[in-house]
This record gives C-alpha cells, sequence and structure tokens, in this order.
C-alpha cells in the first residue's frame, strides 16, 4: 500500500551516523597496509582510492595485462551489516567493472572468523557471487602489524576452518 500521506522525511539522525561511519579510518586501518602489501608484491601498481560516504575502494591496474583489480576496503563496523554491505558496494561496483576486470574484498584480520562464517552459510551463492563479479580474492589485513596481510582465493574462503 503507498503512502497517502506524502514522501517520508529523511531519518536526520541515522543520515549524520551514516555520514560519520568512518570510511576514511577503514581506509586507514585497513587499505593503506593493503595498498603497500600489493604494491611490494609488483603484480598490481595503485591506480586511485576513493572513500566516500557508502564505500573505500581501491583501484590496482596490473603491471603487465589490461586488467584492473578493484578492492572494496571495509574495516570493524557493524559485523553482519559490515559483510552485507560489503557484498553491496560489489554489486554497486559492477556496471563499472570491464569483463577482463577482478574484485576483491579487504577486512581486518579480527573479522575473519565471522566473515568465513557468513560465506559458508551461504556457500552457492558466495561462488554465484565470484562468477558475476569475477571477485578473485578476500584479504585480511593485521591490525597489529601493517605488513601482514592474509590473502585468500574466493573459493577457498569457503574451505577455511573457523
Amino acid at each position: 500500500m503507498m503512502n497517502q500521506g506524502g514522501v517520508r522525511p529523511l531519518n536526520k539522525r541515522w543520515l549524520t551516523s551514516f555520514r560519520k561511519e568512518k570510511k576514511l579510518e577503514d581506509y586507514l586501518l585497513v587499505g593503506e597496509p593493503l595498498v603497500q602489501w600489493l604494491t611490494q608484491k609488483g603484480e598490481w601498481r595503485k591506480l586511485l582510492v576513493r572513500c566516500t560516504a557508502i564505500e573505500c575502494l581501491a583501484v590496482f591496474k596490473h603491471a603487465r595485462l589490461k586488467r584492473r583489480l578493484n578492492v572494496v576496503i571495509r574495516g570493524k563496523g557493524g559485523e553482519f551489516n559490515n559483510f552485507t554491505e560489503s557484498l553491496g558496494e560489489l554489486v554497486f561496483l559492477t556496471d563499472r567493472l570491464g569483463a577482463a576486470d577482478y574484485a576483491a574484498l579487504a577486512f581486518p584480520v579480527s573479522m575473519k572468523t565471522l566473515i568465513v562464517s557468513q560465506a559458508q552459510n551461504m556457500p552457492a551463492n558466495w561462488k554465484k557471487l565470484g562468477k558475476t563479479f569475477n571477485a578473485t580474492h578476500v584479504f585480511f589485513v593485521s591490525e597489529t602489524q601493517p605488513t601482514a596481510v592474509e590473502e585468500i582465493s574466493w573459493d577457498g574462503v569457503l574451505k577455511q576452518k573457523v
């Protein structure tokens, strides 16, 4: 049933908290160490980093191939929402990804058990997401050792022990 009273006003308190939701902090905590780690490997070069109210994304260009790696960066955030929001950001990315481009997710290592268990609760959907978005990896970045990054293939997440 449609709301006969017209358009409802936006919830200003929600908007304020949404704007403050620390996307730049996500980048500093997870993204910056990941960018340095990927750059040191020599296979990927950083093209750009964009953090807005709804996403934090790092884009890399492959050193030899005409491919890009688009990494959705997430901080600690609100547990289940954090995971579902990151998948939502993958969906948001699809209209901007070329056929040869890859997508990946990055989280702090403290969220690994949560992310892996959530992915394992939806294995068919996880595989479908990987295929649909050409998702190749999930990165877990240590909050205490900036150079410690765990790289797990997209399908490898389903084989992790939690």
